[in-house]
């Protein structure tokens, strides 16, 4: 079973560069404004690239060079492009026509992880080509999670066996390949989540952990509710010191300039203006619903720039999965159930404060984005592990349930991206 764990690790990397490999240029979302603030840190003054507005014209080039999902942005339809695998071969020639640079959508992002790969591709000399970066941000993504899985996570699990397994097999499914092989901040966190339970288990010291606690609200907002899961831990160790250091860490780096709660997919310069949301307390409770409906409804599943949707059949079987696994669990218990409530609280602020500014700056609710459960994976692995256990009875089947439900999600995003990238 063991070596199981290892082939299954192992699987989850291979499976993730075989994506990021795979999937056309730009095609991953947002990744031509993730890709702008990375090779603004590779190109640009520090101050600028700190800034973030644009994306320049260059990248608007390169991606209206390759074929997309919006011709009439002045790229290429998908058909007859052979579009899977693009970033393999040489790049396309540019468009002839002049193209402007364009507002960044991600101004707001926290700017670690961006200063941290365009300073290092600056050290080496590259960044010059946008379309060869992002295939190189991708596949760096990718040697995050491996690190996480070889590294940090190895350990942690090795007393639940169970929940390693289960884990792994569930980071199989094109929704987490989406949100890690891709040019963007999410694998990222998922590392540095990591890191946070192997500091938890082993006692760092209070100063190093707030300093850890500091560095996740600086690689995107997603990581308070990790934050908030390590306060209360930290609490529950009888550590009072270490866990006000680590608060007050976590929430540092709030006031500055460009972040703002939750890593809002709309900028101050967006929001500037608006008029308040005149609706009913009803229409608030549907929109904030339907909200979090789309953070957890299908994070199995990959929809790209083309916005592919998960059939509902297997949103279907999703949902009776996770029915079943919650039947199946037994035994609450009760060490570290207020910090897992703590974080739950956090991202359910922090999915209505998305939600909301979301409905503020588009006039709709939804469009929030399920691959963010994914960063949150070790953290919400490592507590339910610890709050509950499955019915011995049960723990085959649905091991066996799970694992035919990723491959039939597999095969059928397969079946459809590859009629549209092949074609």
């Amino acid at each position: 079973m063991r070596r199981l764990t290892g082939i299954l690790a192992a699987a989850v990397v291979l499976r993730m560069a075989f994506h990021a490999l795979y999937l056309p240029a730009y095609e991953g979302p947002d990744e031509p404004q993730h890709l702008a603030r990375v090779l603004a840190f590779a190109r640009k003054p520090i101050g600028e690239a700190l800034a973030g507005r644009w994306v320049d014209a260059n990248v608007v080039g390169s991606v209206l060079s390759y074929p997309c999902p919006h011709p009439e942005h002045g790229c290429r339809p998908y058909p007859g492009s052979r579009a899977a695998f693009n970033l393999l071969r040489a790049a396309p020639p540019r468009p002839e026509r002049p193209v402007d640079r364009i507002p960044n959508r991600e101004v707001q992002q926290p700017p670690l992880f961006y200063a941290a790969v365009g300073l290092g591709l600056r050290a080496i000399g590259a960044g010059e080509n946008p379309a060869a970066t992002l295939l190189a941000v991708r596949l760096f993504n990718v040697m995050l999670v491996a690190l996480a899985l070889f590294g940090p996570l190895r350990p942690l699990f090795r007393d639940s066996p169970g929940v390693a397994r289960a884990g792994l097999v569930a980071l199989l499914t094109p929704g987490a390949c989406q949100a890690f092989a891709r040019c963007s901040n999410d694998a990222a966190i998922f590392l540095w989540a990591s890191f946070v339970l192997v500091a938890l288990d082993r006692r760092l010291p209070g100063a190093a952990m707030a300093v850890l606690l500091a560095l996740g609200p600086l690689l995107k907002l997603t990581a308070l509710p990790v934050s908030a899961y390590a306060v209360g831990v930290l609490l529950s160790q009888k550590r009072t010191r270490a866990a006000v250091a680590g608060a007050i860490a976590s929430v540092a780096s709030l006031p500055l300039r460009g972040i703002h709660a939750w890593g809002l997919a709309v900028g101050p310069e967006i929001l500037a203006g608006r008029s308040g949301i005149s609706e009913s307390a009803g229409e608030w409770i549907r929109g904030i619903a339907r909200s979090a409906y789309g953070v957890v409804r299908a994070p199995f599943w990959a929809g790209g720039w083309h916005n592919f949707r998960a059939p509902s059949v297997l949103v279907a079987l999703y949902a009776s999965l996770l029915g079943g696994t919650m039947l199946a669990a037994r035994r609450l218990r009760s060490r570290r159930l207020l910090p897992l409530a703590a974080g739950v609280l956090v991202a359910i602020a922090g999915t209505i404060a998305y939600g909301v500014s979301i409905r503020r700056s588009h006039g709709v609710w939804g469009g929030l984005a399920a691959w963010y459960v994914w960063g949150w994976a070790p953290w919400l692995a490592a507590a339910g592990s610890d709050l509950v256990v499955i019915d011995r009875r049960f723990v085959r089947v649905l091991f066996a349930a799970e694992c035919l439900f990723v491959f039939a999600a597999n095969a059928w995003w397969f079946a459809v991206a590859g009629a549209v990238y092949a074609g």
